[in-house]
């Protein structure tokens, strides 16, 4: 794998990186924020389709596939509305049968599998492979089978084996690659449940979101700690690596020295990190973007070259950086049958925003 997967998400581009062919598994608690991550990929690179095409050179564009098991009516009509023409959906509701729900991701891995063998980049969500699970014992318990531990049968991690081995990169013919997000749903923080260990041990690494981070208000409310990505760091771009090497160790310790202290007393790092990692829902960031404010964040730490710049300095720079990408998407949404190149545009905001940013930066030192 020598492509990453941008995901629009700092926290996961930076320290979490996801390779295109990965099996990538989200779990977490009820309403923490899981299927936001497979929906702003999606958004992210829905919007490289669009732009790669206006550039007139084409790309090799991403089509999403998201299967929703046993999923509310409410739920999949929102995915239906922020959905593009990139992105399939397949879906059960609450009183589907159980036949239908056990076939389903069969039905939608192999639209996958089509659309990779002719070349495309896919990717391919399961929300979720608990309820799969839960409709594969309620058929096994009819049909006799012997239940083994917690009443599912002995061949379910086989079923979900067999299910996820078919996502991959293929090294031949066209290099298509077909790029996995099971999803799992804990209760109560539980990730030494059956079906969730017995998914661990089949993909290529775990993101987690913690239902502390999620009612502290911290978005995305991912956990350092606990999840990891065990082959995207290899197709990361290497700028990127380097740069945030050693982040995501500091980020786990300072969270759990914060966890054990009142919030009074947070160090200056937690709180920088903690802002940089912040994004609100659906609120997409591109990775030249994460590369700024990751070399601001390593310029403002206490052994870096502006340690002693004032927090409102800080804070300016941060919105000059941010604003390149709204105003790029402005020019995205509006301005995008113009006869201007769009990456040309792009460079030309940031080249005036680090100019904006150095007058300020040197008017205030002085």
């Amino acid at each position: 794998m020598n492509e990453s997967l941008i995901s629009g998400m700092r926290i996961v581009d930076s320290i979490l990186p996801i390779g295109r062919g990965q099996r990538q598994l989200i779990l977490g608690d009820r309403n923490t924020g899981k299927t936001s991550i497979v929906l702003s990929t999606l958004l992210t690179n829905n919007k490289n389709n669009y732009l790669g095409s206006m550039d007139g050179f084409g790309c090799k564009r991403l089509f999403g596939i998201y299967i929703g098991i046993n999923q509310n009516l409410s739920k999949l009509y929102k995915l239906t509305s922020t959905s593009s023409a990139f992105t399939i959906i397949l879906g059960t509701h609450s009183s589907s049968t159980a036949m239908i729900t056990l076939t389903l991701p069969l039905l939608g891995i192999t639209f996958a599998e089509q659309l990779r063998d002719r070349g495309f980049d896919v990717l391919l969500c399961f929300d979720d492979l608990s309820k799969h699970a839960k409709s594969y014992r309620q058929i096994s318990l009819i049909l006799g089978k012997v239940p083994s531990r917690d009443a599912f049968p002995a061949d379910i991690f086989n079923i979900h084996s067999s299910i996820l081995e078919r996502c991959g990169r293929l090294n031949w013919y066209f290099r298509g690659s077909l790029s996995c997000f099971p999803i799992i749903e804990t209760v109560n923080s539980d990730i030494t449940e059956f079906i969730a260990t017995n998914v661990i041990s089949i993909t290529d690494g775990q993101i987690y979101t913690n239902k502390q981070l999620f009612n502290f208000g911290i978005r995305p409310a991912i956990d350092s700690a606990l999840s990891v990505s065990r082959i995207g760091s290899s197709s990361q771009c290497k700028f990127m690596s380097r740069l945030s090497s050693g982040i995501k160790n500091e980020l786990t310790n300072l969270r759990q020295s914060s966890f054990s202290t009142s919030g009074s007393s947070l160090s200056p790092s937690m709180i920088w990190l903690d802002v940089i990692f912040y994004q609100s829902h659906l609120f997409i960031s591109s990775l030249e973007t994460t590369i700024a404010i990751l070399i601001l964040y390593t310029l403002i730490s206490p052994t870096g070259f502006l340690a002693s710049m004032s927090a409102r300095n800080i804070i300016l720079s941060m919105n000059y950086i941010l604003a390149t990408d709204l105003l790029f998407l402005f020019y995205f949404l509006t301005l995008s049958k113009s006869n201007l190149n769009p990456k040309l545009m792009h460079f030309l905001f940031q080249y005036m925003l680090l100019a904006l940013w150095e007058v300020h930066f040197i008017d205030r030192r002085a």
